[in-house]
């Protein structure tokens, strides 16, 4: 016995290197599959289609060649234009309107010819859809319906969806959005009258409360005060950034104002209703069915957040830096009006 121990003992040794090697290379295997072979497959297959760009360099993609670009756009940058994108994002200008780039290892195709992204838009196969990252960096924010799903899952919220979003339904909803701008009018009003003529407005902040107010209401109904607390606890502000914390915390709202709109068989013409009638033809578990409901609320919110108020404030913004536009714009409203 005493002549085998040793032998067992560097059968062990032997076992546990060899094992540690087969680790080793089955991990660098994988990041090179990963790191090197599947972007560079990717990049193979748009090239056979005509799609160039510039050759990224390891690990961190083009990010050098776009930090060059926007370098030299601050040194030769002008304050009379309004060309943001120019600005921004001067490389999209540079390097075409339809070709391929890196940031990082995450491969993305720039498409900037309408027609083309006309028909990406209407395409209905299957193998276009989101980015798995959206998926995993911002399941809590996003949900996994139609921001994020894809496959059958997002054709069908697609077509669940979209007629509710039709332009006689959203004509529908300028009784609401009438009243969210009296709102917001008649508190600069006060403002004036307190302070004088001239007073300094927060405009970003208030057209952000007026989105907020606008989404609620077409969302929530007359439980649109409720929508106004979930919204407020949803949005992803420097004091939300936990969103794995306020998920359970969101859903559990939201819930809450489903089963009090079940409760009080209200019937009303908002977004929340028309998810709740298709969620209770579609054939799902209670679970499934309440991540149908918060999910798609989620998307909403979210939809409606930064698109909004953007425009809106470099609106004004464009207005204001142009009194004579403002002119035109009132005499164009008073004609359709």
């Amino acid at each position: 016995m005493k002549e085998i121990q040793p032998n067992i003992m560097e059968a062990v040794v032997k076992g546990f290197i060899a094992l540690v090697l087969l680790g080793a290379f089955g991990l660098f295997f994988r990041l090179y599959n990963a790191l090197v072979v599947k972007p560079e497959k990717m990049r193979s297959i748009l090239r056979k289609q005509g799609i160039s760009g510039l050759p990224p360099s390891f690990l961190q993609g083009n990010i050098k060649e776009i930090k060059n670009s926007q370098s030299k756009a601050v040194k030769n940058s002008s304050t009379n234009t309004h060309n943001c994108v120019a600005a921004l994002f001067p490389f999209f200008e540079q390097w075409g309107q339809v070709f391929m780039f890196s940031l990082f290892n995450t491969q993305i195709l720039h498409v900037y010819e309408p027609e083309v992204v006309r028909e990406i838009a209407t395409c209905t196969s299957l193998d276009l859809g989101k980015p798995s990252f959206q998926q995993r960096e911002r399941g809590p924010l996003l949900g996994h319906f139609i921001l994020t799903s894809n496959g059958a899952v997002c054709t069908y919220n697609r077509k669940v969806l979209a007629p509710e979003l039709y332009m006689d339904k959203v004509m529908g909803m300028v009784g609401l959005i009438m009243e969210s701008i009296k709102t917001l009018l008649n508190s600069w009003k006060s403002m004036i009258e307190k302070d004088g003529e001239i007073v300094d407005i927060k405009i970003d902040e208030d057209v952000r409360s007026f989105s907020e107010d606008v989404i609620s209401r077409a969302c929530f109904g007359s439980n649109y005060i409720k929508g106004e607390e979930i919204f407020l606890r949803y949005i992803p502000t420097n004091h939300n950034r936990n969103a794995w914390a306020l998920e359970k915390d969101v859903r559990n709202l939201i819930l809450k104002v489903v089963s009090d709109r079940k409760e009080s068989s209200a019937y009303e013409k908002d977004l929340l209703q028309m998810v709740l009638e298709v969620a209770k033809n579609i054939k799902l578990s209670k679970e499934a069915t309440d991540n149908f409901i918060v999910d798609n609320c989620k998307n909403i919110y979210l939809a409606g957040y930064e698109t909004t108020p953007v425009p809106a404030v470099w609106c004004l913004l464009l207005l204001a830096a142009n009194p004579d536009w403002q002119d035109q714009v009132c005499n164009e409203i008073f004609e359709i009006c």
